[in-house]
């Protein structure tokens, strides 16, 4: 039997389109409202009202009163979700030294050692960097008056041009009369003795100068502490979890568990693996080009790539506004610019790929609005975290049913079926964006599988909510307009399928006759 041409779909297309009833065509004394559970039983439909009271107030009653925690528990909640990150991060490491017969305490301590040596030893390096730049600023106030005035020259003068000419001239002349003016007063005045009596306690002077060093170390130190605790007594933790949260369904639980260690984990180590591999080629960049403190801006363009979005430009802003004050001239500049750009298309579109791709699990505007959030909650450090703390509420939404709607907002897979999005495309009347869907469908499968499994389940959509009587003509004129249109933008994709299979077909049966007159053509032998 001959199977049907693929052809045949637009007609298929046709058929069900004319079975969905236009307001002319059918009569409506047999067509009243039906009771939505019964016309729809699978789906689950209370109506908004019932919705809303049930799922709605309790969400935001629980998002008001978790923020106010976050807001108001700062001072302890954020080390710990320090805390909390960097045990997820060193996992992995520990459980590498404990399967190489590391005994459990040694590994925790030389994995938390090396982590927070490093970061010591990255601390005094830009602290020493820092200290030697300082110095130098004033001396490139020249090149950046000179380049202000070549632009002046370049014809671009009134406006913003002449304002920064003259603020920075102001500032120059500003600086040099402060520095005249104590001598010519010490030739004016005399010296007058004076006498320094000290009347504060020597204990007052000591914690002057430690006090504020004991907050940053007292944080560092218990933010230690708590890793060290973590990392010894994890699987412990990782029961008592269970116990407390979801011992009546240890399926689930414990898959919440594994995909937050595996994303924050993998995310993490990722992260530090494409911004060293973006940082190293800066500085190295930087220094053959001249830039002073190459080191410095190398170590902070790998910091500050874990600040989404905005990280690098900030990043790569610093070193160009140097250029400028270095070199008199434009060029240092312009291969400052194309050093960072070539580094930003190479991660952005190479490496980060290739290394971790969307295993985030986030959306791109999540993880912006996600960064707003956090900076405005906890500040810089926020901005650091707000990534991987907002995976881990991505990881507790996909798996914890009453959270669901955190997936469903911050989350990058599709919120609605295939069969749904397009009915709601052609609903509002838009079938283009139907075609696109359609289209998007169309790469991996064939046009008869795109209105078997999506265009006659929308248009059972739509027959469902024609029944239950929430259609008004308007509506049920422009949804079959709208259909009709999306089967007339996938002609030319079915009569080209339909030619691939005439095609086919044709090369098929001329394979078989030929095969056929091959065994009666003669052999040589006579026969």
């Amino acid at each position: 039997m001959e199977p049907l041409p693929r052809s045949n779909v637009v007609r298929c297309g046709r058929r069900e389109l004319d079975g969905f009833d236009m307001p002319e065509d059918r009569d409506n004394t047999n067509t009243a409202p039906r009771d939505d559970t019964a016309d729809a039983p699978d789906r689950g439909y209370r109506g908004p009202a019932a919705e809303l009271s049930r799922s709605a107030l309790p969400t935001l009653a629980t998002i008001l009163a978790t923020g106010a925690i976050l807001y108001f528990g700062q001072q302890v909640l954020l080390p710990l979700a320090v805390a909390l990150l960097l045990t997820f991060a060193l996992a992995p490491l520990v459980s590498f030294l404990k399967r190489r017969s590391v005994p459990r305490l040694a590994a925790v301590l030389l994995a938390v050692g090396s982590t927070f040596l490093a970061m010591a030893l990255f601390s005094t390096i830009i602290d020493t960097q820092v200290n030697t730049l300082a110095p130098n600023i004033p001396a490139y106030q020249a090149n950046i008056l000179e380049k202000v005035r070549a632009l002046k020259h370049l014809g671009a003068s009134g406006g913003v041009i002449d304002r920064l000419s003259g603020a920075v001239e102001r500032v120059g002349a500003e600086l040099e009369r402060n520095t005249a003016q104590p001598d010519e007063t010490a030739q004016k005045r005399d010296p007058i003795p004076v006498e320094i009596i000290s009347r504060d306690n020597p204990i007052e002077a000591l914690y002057s100068v430690i006090g504020p060093l004991i907050a940053p170390f007292a944080t560092t130190g218990l933010i230690i502490v708590v890793v060290i605790f973590m990392l010894l007594e994890r699987e412990d933790l990782r029961d008592r979890f269970i116990r407390l949260v979801g011992y009546s369904d240890l399926h689930r639980t414990t898959q919440a568990l594994e995909d937050a260690a595996r994303r924050v984990g993998q995310y993490l180590l990722m992260q530090l693996v494409v911004n060293t591999t973006y940082a190293v080629p800066i500085a190295v960049g930087l220094w053959w080009l001249g830039i002073p403190n190459a080191l410095l801006w190398g170590l902070l363009a790998l910091v500050l790539r874990f600040i989404p979005y905005i990280g690098a430009a900030i990043g790569m802003l610093l070193p160009i506004f140097l250029a400028i004050a270095v070199d008199p001239g434009w060029s240092l500049v312009a291969w400052t610019v194309a050093l960072f750009l070539t580094m930003e298309l190479i991660s952005n579109n190479i490496l980060e790929p290739w290394l971790y791709g969307s295993r985030t699990g986030l959306s791109p505007l999540a993880v912006v609005v996600s960064a707003i959030f956090w900076a405005w909650l906890w500040g810089p450090l926020g901005l650091l975290l707000s990534t991987p703390l907002t995976v881990c509420l991505v990881v507790l939404g996909r798996h914890v049913p009453h959270f669901a709607f955190l997936d469903v907002l911050l989350g990058n897979e599709p919120v609605l079926e295939p069969h749904t999005r397009v009915y709601q495309r052609l609903l509002a009347g838009d079938p283009d964006e139907a075609t696109a869907h359609a289209e998007v469908f169309l790469e991996k499968d064939y046009l008869i599988d795109f209105y078997d499994q999506v265009a006659i389940p929308a248009l059972q959509l739509a027959e469902q909510d024609r029944l239950r009587g929430v259609l008004s003509d308007h509506e049920r004129r422009r949804l079959s307009t709208s259909a009709m249109t999306l089967v007339g933008n996938l002609r030319a994709i079915a009569t080209e399928e339909a030619e691939d299979d005439e095609a086919g077909f044709a090369e098929t049966t001329n394979g078989q006759v030929h095969s056929e007159d091959a065994e009666d053509l003669p052999d040589g032998t006579g026969h």
